[in-house]
């Protein structure tokens, strides 16, 4: 029931707000627009929705780490904009953001531009909330 009233309440607001220019924002203002309200501020997997979801949501700033080390930027942008679907997870709770960007710019060919362009943003924010490697983390990845 919770669920169903998070999601009625974002319908609401989407239908009577206008759609948002986000040509201009930052990976981190796109973050906090339509991401951190489940994965956290800062990106650990703790936002005020979180509770409420069935999934555990991950720890975005461990994203490297758990990927031996490289930041899986092709990987990241997939599963923002809908195409990475990973079956082990179970249902799909996370909102095809490819497709919702791209309607909120007009659903038009310069809309899916734009709409790549800040999914390209907020990979790179992503990218640089990856905490530091230091020398021996360097090592024990090659362990």
């Amino acid at each position: 029931m919770k669920k169903l009233l998070i999601g009625l309440a974002l319908l609401a607001c989407a239908s009577v707000a206008p759609a948002a220019d986000f040509t201009t924002w930052s990976g981190a203002e796109l973050y906090t627009r339509f991401c951190a309200s489940c994965h956290g501020r800062e990106g650990r997997g703790d936002g005020p929705v979180s509770p409420s979801l069935r999934a555990t949501l991950p720890d975005l700033t461990r994203l490297a780490e758990r990927h031996h080390g490289r930041f899986p930027d092709d990987w990241v942008y997939r599963v923002i904009d809908g195409r990475e679907y990973l079956v082990a997870h179970g249902p799909r709770e996370m909102p095809v953001w490819g497709q919702e960007l791209w309607r909120e710019q007009g659903a038009e060919v310069s809309a899916g531009l734009k709409t790549q362009a800040a999914i390209e943003r907020l990979v790179d924010w992503l990218r640089s909330i990856q905490p530091a490697r230091t020398p021996a983390d360097v090592g024990r990845l090659r362990e």
